[in-house]
């Protein structure tokens, strides 16, 4: 299994992804508590650094490029100086393809910390659906990157990007070809979209979001347990990530299920897009291997504070102690 798992990493260095997703723009500024105001009862601090990282599907972008696949990443960003930090985002094996929309900002998620607490966050974002006229420019930039492409990833934050009447478009080209669609799409303060990719994707999705749709979902070793989300989303390969408990694939009738890596969480922050990332590049023909290498990956990941892929050697080292 160690040799096979070896074999697998070495292959995603020949992997071509075309990933599809919202790049959030993050910023952390860290400071130490001085005290409280005199003229109100909040707390001030003396800020001692600012760090800026790019994450939601850039995170995505990101940890694929760690591991060695080359990428094409449509993206979208705002007609803003943010705007620039993503634009200028760039590796070797990295075709960046970024949308700009001049009447909405980049999207923003700016986090304050004091003495190791996260004490604020103030978001700058526009999660309205994308326009017509953006959405065509979203959807040339897939159709010329298709052909060069094994493998779709679709990294939806809920952020505008991914509107409904692009999906309607977007989806039945992408099925066309016949390659993979990975879809992972967030739940967060919202409710669960995954209806919209009804129809063959290879869904991915938390407990939290697997229970908006099947509010009595089990993550039993039985295809009958996804019974539920099977005919809501039109699909039967779904990975379920269990957090501390591991992952669960069902790919037709046979279910796998991994163990999650053995490991001390600093920040879980991001830890969903590493798991995605391992296991698209893995695949789901491959459920056991997938899952373990994705878990593993996901479990360096959560020992990094903030939006930071781990180290592909990370992942090398890791697999030599199984």
């Amino acid at each position: 299994m160690l040799n096979d798992l070896q074999e697998i990493v070495n292959q995603f260095a020949s992997a071509r992804v075309l990933l599809l997703g919202d790049t959030i723009l993050d910023v952390y500024t860290y400071g130490t508590a001085m005290g409280l105001s005199a003229e109100t009862p909040t707390i001030v601090a003396r800020r001692k650094e600012v760090k800026h990282s790019l994450g939601g599907a850039a995170l995505v972008c990101r940890n694929l490029l760690e591991l060695g696949a080359s990428v094409q990443f449509v993206t979208l960003v705002g007609g803003d100086e943010e705007a620039t930090r993503v634009q200028e985002f760039s590796a070797p094996r990295l075709k960046m393809l970024a949308v700009a929309d001049a009447d909405r900002p980049t999207t923003v998620k700016h986090r304050f910390w004091v003495d190791g607490y996260k004490l604020f966050q103030l978001d700058q974002r526009d999660d309205t659906p994308i326009s017509y006229e953006i959405a065509e420019q979203v959807l040339e930039q897939v159709v010329k990157a298709l052909p060069e492409t094994d493998i779709v990833v679709i990294s939806d934050y809920r952020h505008g990007v991914l509107s409904p009447e692009l999906l309607s478009v977007l989806l039945p080209k992408l099925h066309s070809t016949g390659k993979l669609v990975y879809v992972d799409s967030q739940v967060s303060q919202n409710a669960s979209n995954h209806a919209l990719y009804r129809g063959g994707c290879v869904l991915s999705m938390n407990m939290k979001e697997a229970r908006c749709i099947d509010p009595h979902f089990s993550p039993m070793p039985d295809a009958s347990a996804f019974a539920v989300l099977n005919q809501e989303l039109g699909t039967k390969r779904i990975v379920v990530m269990l957090g501390s408990e591991g992952a669960i694939a069902q790919d037709g009738e046979r279910v796998t299920y991994a163990p999650a890596s053995k490991t001390t969480a600093v920040d879980t922050t991001g830890a969903g897009d590493a798991f995605l990332s391992a296991f698209c590049l893995a695949g789901i023909e491959h459920p056991d291997a997938a899952l373990r290498l994705a878990n593993l990956w996901a479990g360096l990941s959560v020992q990094i504070h903030g939006t930071a892929p781990p180290k592909k050697s990370e992942l090398l080292h890791a697999l030599k102690e199984l």
